[in-house]
C-alpha cells in the first residue's frame, strides 16, 4: 500500500494518525476547540463544515479556515462538508457543494478535503483535478450509519474512489455483529496487501466498531478519529485514551 505525505506527516505507515473533528457552529467556538485539541496528542484536525452556522457566508468560511490554519501550525487541516445523505448536518445543492470546496482549495489554507464518492462524477472529477493542481490531497469517502455492506460492495467502492483520483479512501459503516467486524477487517487487510493501493481509512461506528478504530496498524487503516469534546460519529474514543491504546499496540 502506498503512503501519502501531508506537511511532513506520512499517512499510511506506522501507527494510525489521530484526527480530531471540530463540529462547533461558530468561529469563536472552533478557535477554542482547535486550541484545546492542539494540547492533546493529535496529528491532524478535521473541520466539519456542515456544522458551521455561517456556511452560506463564503468570507466567513475562508476567514475561519485562515484562523484555524494559524492555530494548527504544521498540523494538517482536513475540511469536510458531510451531507445529510451520509449522516452530516447539512444538505447543499451540487453547485453549492462544488463552489464551497473550490474556494477552499484555491485559498491554499487547507491540506485535505473530503469528497463523497456518491456525488456525481461531474462534481467529483473537476474538484479532484483542481485539488491536485493546488497541492491539496483528497480523501474520498462513503458512510453507512445503518449497516455493514458486503465485502464485495466495500471493495468496489474503494476501487471506485481510486479510479476517481482519491489520494486516500475512506469508508465508515455500522457493524451489527461479529461477522460484520470480520468483513471490515478482511476488506482492510486485503487492501493493505495491495502493493499499489492508496491508503485506506476503515471505520466501524458504534460500540462494536471501537475495535476497528484501534486496530488500524494491524489491519491497514491509516487514520483514526478521536474526540476532544464533541464527537462527530458514534463510537469515537477520547483522544488521550485512543493515543494510549495505539501506543500500546505499537510497542
Amino acid at each position: 500500500m502506498r503512503t501519502v505525505e501531508v506537511n511532513g506527516l506520512e499517512i499510511g505507515a506506522g501507527k494510525p494518525k489521530i484526527a480530531v473533528p471540530l463540529v462547533e457552529a461558530t468561529t469563536g467556538a472552533l478557535v477554542s476547540a482547535a486550541k484545546q485539541a492542539c494540547q492533546e496528542p493529535i496529528d491532524m484536525v478535521e473541520w466539519r463544515l456542515d456544522f458551521f452556522a455561517k456556511i452560506h457566508n463564503r468570507a466567513a468560511i475562508i476567514e475561519t479556515a485562515r484562523v484555524l490554519r494559524q492555530i494548527l501550525e504544521d498540523r494538517p487541516l482536513l475540511v469536510t462538508l458531510r451531507t445529510k445523505n451520509e449522516g452530516g448536518n447539512y444538505q447543499p445543492t451540487i453547485a453549492e457543494y462544488i463552489n464551497i470546496y473550490r474556494e477552499l482549495i484555491k485559498s491554499h489554507l487547507v491540506d485535505l478535503i473530503d469528497i463523497e464518492v456518491l456525488q456525481p462524477p461531474t462534481a467529483i472529477l473537476p474538484l479532484v483535478r483542481l485539488a491536485h493542481n493546488e497541492q491539496v490531497k483528497v480523501i474520498m469517502s462513503n458512510h453507512d450509519f445503518s449497516q455493514t455492506p458486503s465485502a464485495t460492495v466495500l471493495q468496489a467502492r474503494i476501487e471506485r474512489m481510486a479510479d476517481l483520483g482519491a489520494d486516500i479512501a475512506k469508508f465508515a459503516v455500522m457493524p451489527q455483529s461479529r461477522e460484520d467486524l470480520l468483513t471490515i477487517l478482511r476488506v482492510s487487510l486485503h487492501h493493505a496487501d495491495l502493493t499499489d493501493g492508496i491508503p485506506l481509512v476503515a471505520i466501524g461506528m458504534g460500540q462494536q466498531g471501537k475495535i476497528i478504530r484501534i486496530g488500524g496498524e494491524i489491519f491497514g487503516s491509516c487514520i483514526s478519529f478521536g474526540t476532544v469534546g464533541k464527537a462527530s460519529a458514534p463510537g469515537q474514543l477520547a483522544v488521550a485514551k485512543l493515543s494510549e491504546i495505539l501506543d500500546v499496540l505499537h510497542e
